[in-house]
């Protein structure tokens, strides 16, 4: 904007066919006077520009952590309201126990486990919560089987096997169901 105002008063300058010192300065005045106008709105669009830079690389940072957090989980399941494992039992019974619940009642193979744990910590203001157990299979192509290809699969026993999403992954699921929830609200 302001190149273009002062090429503008340069060419109606430079359009006559003498210059002559009081036409100079009449430019250099009026570059002055054009540029102490617009000084707040360079100063303004200069900070957008920063700030724009800050909040592009904030945001790609945050997807290459999600990427990361992704390929973490990608052979990991889910499965919520387990019941807890007796809590006098030693880590090795509890690890025992679950192994037994993923084996005995949702029926996987025990070949197909790499490892599972609970996530989180037992809270004992809440007697009746369950903490979610988190399954890791050998591969990504078990773990798709047995999610019915991330749409989740519910076994015989009423319990929900889900993959294991990364908090963006679980966010955006979130969003969807409550696009689709406001979809059929109208169709209603």
């Amino acid at each position: 904007m302001i190149k273009m105002t002062v090429e503008t008063a340069v060419r109606n300058v430079l359009s006559k066919s003498v210059c002559s010192k009081e036409d100079i300065q009449n430019v250099v005045r009026s570059y002055a006077d054009v540029t102490k106008e617009n000084q707040k709105e360079v100063i303004h669009q200069a900070a957008l520009t920063q700030s724009s830079k800050t909040v592009v690389e904030s945001v790609v940072r945050k997807l290459d952590a999600d990427k990361v957090e992704r390929e973490k989980r990608r052979c990991n399941l889910v499965v919520l309201s387990t019941p807890e494992p007796c809590k006098d039992s030693s880590k090795e019974q509890k690890i025992a126990e679950d192994n037994k619940f993923c084996c005995n009642v949702l029926e996987i193979p025990s070949g197909d486990i790499e490892a599972c744990w609970r996530a989180g910590k037992i809270d004992e203001s809440k007697p009746d919560y369950r903490r979610p157990l988190i399954i890791k299979l050998k591969s990504e192509k078990l773990a798709q089987e047995w999610t019915n290809n991330g749409k989740g699969l519910k076994t015989a026993t009423g319990h929900w096997i889900n993959r294991d999403l990364c908090a963006a992954d679980r966010k955006a699921n979130f969003l969807s169901r409550q696009e689709r929830r406001k979809r059929m609200e109208k169709k209603s």
